[in-house]
């Protein structure tokens, strides 16, 4: 019956790929005012420790864009088939703690799945540039290290790996923008109550303490984790952010203040003596910061610096105020680029989370700093591009290592292979992931 029901899955994706690309090639005479075309991607990867097959994944995003008057629209979709089924077993059932009810995908079976990638439609109304429906927006400047890029959660199903575009989860919001002056004023309304998606099961399942409540080697009884208590009230439960952005004298620069629920669950834990209830919330707080940065000849100085008020850190002794404290936090980036000739490129940063007074015991440092660098080379004329990343946690001497070579065959077609390696002990960010190393090959076609 699985291999029946698979069958029908790869017809049924086969087909929809197949009406996306005759659409694709058909799409001037099925109107002059719609343009159609799409991604299609296999991605393979083999864990090193064990060569099981991690990922086995054909990924197809149609999309279509077009004209009703004066309003421009997008939609794009995506249909994904991953035939190993290691990274979210059993998510259909889990999705609802994390994604709101107008953003959850379609899953056929345990490794088929449908989504609404983006939706969304741009109006320009005087001196107001307005963007509504399903979409990504994107603050700060820093690459993959989080200060003032809060708006869109993350999936997890990769952990970081991967593009970052592809991490994060578009959400229904209204974005408006209009220049005041000499800036712009961008006001952000985000009624789509989706959070990061962290799966529970599976290869890259957050395990560290650094996230996730232990319980005692000692205790022998019965762990509950209960219902995620997720914010879904109209209005009284959405998300704001409003943003200033300006050049001045050189520098490109942001003023940012956003009010909105934590995508991370904060994990509230009673304890009797036979069982622990693990109660996962979503706590609201301010974030207020700014970002500048300014080029002086081939390098590129960026910076970052956030506040948030109402940040919850994990506690050893869960009996002590629910096992978390909530204190503020104050964190920042300062990165450096330097194209040094056309083809290479250099970049470093450091990241920098610091929280308010604490009491003793906490699982985290209330210092935590992360120093990332990449490089970048690009060849024959652009068609072969080298990048390597190592992202180093300064606080538990772990990290990861990524290696990707990509070749354009053509306009249309490219090819890739990537190692992704990580180091470090089980407690930490990086290290919990140690025996998940992967060797990867990507196959991208656009139609």
């Amino acid at each position: 019956m699985a291999s029946v029901s698979r069958a029908r899955q790869s017809l049924l994706l086969a087909g929809l790929t197949s009406f996306a690309t005759v659409l694709c090639v058909s799409g001037e005479a099925f109107s002059q005012s719609v343009d159609l075309r799409g991604t299609a991607i296999v991605r393979m990867a083999v864990e090193l420790d064990s060569a099981d097959l991690q990922l086995g994944e054909l990924l197809v995003e149609p999309e279509a864009s077009g004209l009703i008057g004066e309003i421009a629209w997008t939609v794009i979709g995506r249909v994904r088939l991953d035939i190993a089924d290691t990274l979210e077993p059993g998510e259909q059932e889990g999705q609802s703690a994390f994604r709101g009810a107008m953003n959850r995908r379609l899953f056929l079976g345990d490794d088929t799945d449908l989504e609404l990638r983006e939706a969304y439609a741009d109006i320009v109304k005087g001196n107001w540039f307005i963007r509504a429906g399903k979409q990504q927006v994107v603050w700060g400047q820093a690459d993959g290290l989080h200060v003032l890029d809060r708006i869109n959660p993350l999936s997890f199903r990769e952990f970081i790996l991967g593009d970052f575009e592809d991490l994060r989860i578009p959400t229904w919001m209204v974005n408006a923008e209009r220049p005041v002056g000499d800036v712009t004023l961008q006001f952000l309304w985000m009624f789509d109550h989706t959070y990061d998606e962290v799966p529970r099961l599976g290869t890259f399942a957050v395990m560290s303490p650094l996230f996730v409540p232990q319980v005692p080697d000692t205790f022998n009884g019965e762990v509950f984790l209960g219902e995620a208590n997720r914010p879904d009230r109209f209005v009284r439960d959405d998300d704001f952010g409003v943003r200033l952005t300006g050049f001045t004298s050189g520098w490109d620069w942001s003023l940012n203040a956003l009010y909105a629920y934590g995508d991370g669950q904060v994990f509230r834990q009673t304890e009797e003596a036979d069982r622990i209830d693990v109660t996962p919330t979503y706590e609201r707080s301010w974030l207020f910061g700014g970002s500048a940065s300014n080029t002086f000849g081939k390098a590129t100085l960026r910076a970052e610096l956030g506040w948030q008020s109402d940040v919850f850190s994990l506690l050893e002794n869960r009996l002590d105020l629910g096992g978390v404290v909530n204190t503020d936090e104050i964190s920042g980036v300062v990165g450096l680029d330097y194209q040094m000739n056309a083809d290479t490129f250099l970049s470093a940063q450091l990241f920098v989370r610091h929280i308010g007074e604490a009491p003793a015991g906490l699982v985290r440092d209330r210092t935590e700093a992360t120093l990332s660098g990449l490089y970048r080379r690009q060849f024959r004329n652009d068609t072969v591009e080298v990048e390597a990343l190592i992202l180093q946690g300064l606080n538990r001497g772990d990290g990861l290592v990524q290696i990707d070579a990509s070749y354009e065959l053509s306009d249309t077609t490219s090819i890739g292979l990537g190692v992704d390696l990580f180091y470090g002990t089980l407690d930490a960010t990086f290290g919990q992931f140690s025996s998940s190393d992967r060797i990867s090959a990507v196959l991208s076609y656009n139609f």
